[in-house]
């Protein structure tokens, strides 16, 4: 047994000899024929560099000897001296950035966070994404085994085994797409896939030559042989970001100025190609075990003797080891019984917590039950209050009418007599009545419709305001058409709501600004909304006369008037009655203006049904 493991070893030592052999061959031919002379660049290029000072690369962690980390941090392997080579030739600087695993590099890469990989080979799956440089070093794929196949093994008679890969390497990249039959064990790096087809864990295990070999040496594992090769070949260039195709053309340039000394002296630091090992013949090999066997014979007994005196030591030390053992456990135990008696005393004071938690509960549903049902109560008493007022308003509004109606009657029949009797004083007396009347008639009716407007249930349409506007502004023209007056009324204005509550704002915004605007030669008026601030604000402007802005709370109070019957007419209950019907769509209104500079109205809608 132990000579078929020495023959193993040999047998793995040739291979890795021979395969590093082949990753110079192969990475010598990888490059151009190029001096290190200055790499030229065109204007294009530079003004690129010049506007991306700065670019990211994230290498793979652990995939030696091509790129890791040390033990300090520093970024080394044969890719990291192609990269400072690179950086030298083409006078750049690229920040490397270090990621905990291949996986995290590549999902950094794909949400462009990092812009270069330093070493990766181009799949199908990968050039949707990335682009690749010239080859960096060029190597064949093995399938690597602890079993006995009694023949060389190809991709295709993988399948019924488990094959371990790296996560995201080209193995797992390729076999996942090419072969989906393939029963494929996912593993974070390359010395978990070694190991587990050291242990038998798995079947195979695939991976380029240059890393396993590099693992299998640096592991010391010698039950693992080459019992295949893949129908792929690794070649490794610098991924670069899809958007940057001129940073690939740049870094190939910079790779193909690379002399080729400069090659080998970047591939060989890293890769060591080792003379093909002696085979004795078969004399010298009887020779040496019989030379061996004599000295084995001396160290066996020096041996002994030490291992004695080992065992001895070893003895003294475990008994220590089980006396401090002994000791931590008493320890152990007095503090479980510490911890034990301080959860008890918190358990206690938790449970007294939760049961003041729970009467605080209690006590407060007793007051949100009262509270409740003081706000039904007064809930329904405002609601009572408020039915009162609207009958009472209602009763009082149309009882006023018929005696008005009468006094202007009256008032009609006595200056009709007086006008013939040729009473001109009493005849103007009259005429004031009249005048109030017609006010007092005006001010009923106002404040009737006002009333309604709370009784009627609302029907929601969907209300073409563009229309109604255009409508009413063609009524006020015909209605006055000596009136300069240039209106500008936005198209495709709807909104949801009833529409003869809808009509009556706009019919009183329009019929204010018209009001308002009548000392103007040349009047304008808007209509139109704006939703730029994420709400739906209608908005009805005008230049006429405006108002003061310290007295807007006053405008939506019922029979409050900013200008006298003088100035312009009006029983102040319009915009009352705007507010009372936006309020009921669940809307707001506002206003802003100031004195001789016109007034602008906005209002909004809900226009969900309540």
């Amino acid at each position: 047994m132990a000579g078929r493991g020495y023959a193993r070893r040999l047998s793995v030592l040739s291979a890795s000899a021979l395969i590093l052999a082949l990753v110079v061959i192969l990475a010598a031919t990888g490059g151009s024929l190029a001096d290190s002379g200055a790499v030229f660049l065109t204007p294009e290029e530079r003004e690129w560099l010049n506007a991306h000072p700065v670019i990211k690369l994230a290498p793979d962690p652990d995939f030696k000897p091509i790129e890791y980390f040390d033990e300090n941090g520093v970024y080394r392997g044969a890719a990291a001296d192609h990269i400072h080579a690179l950086e030298k030739k083409l006078g750049i600087t690229i920040t490397i950035v270090r990621l905990k695993s291949w996986d995290e590099v590549m999902d950094a890469f794909k949400r462009h966070e990092v812009d270069l990989l330093g070493a990766v080979a181009a799949t199908p799956d990968r050039e949707r994404y990335m682009l690749f440089t010239d080859p960096l070093v060029v190597v064949p794929g093995g399938i690597f085994s602890a079993r006995e196949f009694g023949k060389p093994l190809a991709i295709k008679d993988l399948q019924g085994l488990k094959v371990a890969v790296v996560s995201n390497y080209m193995a797992h990249d390729y076999l996942r797409n090419a072969y989906p039959q393939i029963s494929l064990d996912v593993v974070p790096d390359v010395s978990t896939g070694l190991a587990k087809a050291s242990l038998g864990m798995v079947d195979v295990y695939v991976e380029n030559m240059a890393n396993a070999t590099f693992y299998l040496q640096e592991a010391g594992i010698t039950n693992l042989r080459l019992v295949g090769k893949t129908d792929f070949t690794y070649r490794w260039g610098i991924g670069v970001r899809k958007d940057w195709p001129v940073l690939q053309r740049i870094l190939n340039k910079g790779l193909a100025a690379l002399s080729e000394d400069e090659k080998k002296a970047l591939i060989g630091r890293w890769i060591h190609v080792a003379a093909p090992p002696w085979r004795p013949s078969w004399a010298f090999v009887a020779g040496v075990v019989a030379s061996l066997a004599g000295v084995l014979l001396v160290a066996a007994v020096s041996i002994n003797l030490t291992l004695k005196r080992k065992v001895h030591a070893r003895t003294g030390e475990l008994q220590r080891e089980l006396a401090e053992r002994r000791r931590l456990e008493e320890e152990l135990t007095r503090l479980n019984e510490q911890l034990e008696e301080r959860v008890r005393a918190r358990t206690a004071e938790l449970e007294r917590e939760v049961a003041d938690r729970q009467r605080a509960e209690e006590a407060l549903q007793q007051l949100t039950a009262g509270l409740e049902q003081r706000v039904r109560s007064r809930t329904a008493e405002l609601e009572a209050s408020n039915r009162e007022l609207e009958s009472f308003t209602f009763a009082i509004s149309h009882d006023l009418r018929a005696p008005v109606r009468h006094i202007s009657g009256y008032a009609e029949i006595l200056t009709e007599e007086l006008a013939v009797k040729n009473c001109r004083c009493e005849g103007d007396y009259l005429a004031r009545i009249m005048v109030s009347c017609r006010r007092m008639q005006e001010m009923i009716d106002s404040l009737l419709a006002l009333s309604r407007i709370n009784r009627k249930e609302l029907q929601y349409e969907q209300v073409d305001l563009s229309a109604i506007a255009r409508q009413i502004m063609t009524e006020l023209r015909e209605a006055e058409p000596h009136r300069r007056v240039e209106a500008t009324i936005a198209d495709g204005i709807a909104a949801t709501g009833d529409p003869a509550l809808l009509r009556s704002v706009i019919e009183n915004l329009l019929h204010n600004a018209w009001k308002y605007t009548g000392r103007k030669d040349v009047a304008h008026i808007e209509f139109g909304v704006d939703t730029g601030g994420g709400e739906t604000v209608y908005y009805v402007r005008d230049d006429g006369a405006g108002f003061d802005a310290a007295y807007a709370g006053k405008l939506f109070t019922p029979f409050q008037r900013l200008h006298t019957d003088a100035e312009f007419t009006g029983t102040g209950v319009g915009l009352a009655t705007v507010q009372r019907i936006i309020h009921r769509h669940g809307g707001r209104v506002w206003a802003f203006s100031e004195p001789g500079r016109g007034a602008c109205f906005f209002f909004t809608l809900n226009t969900e049904p309540a």
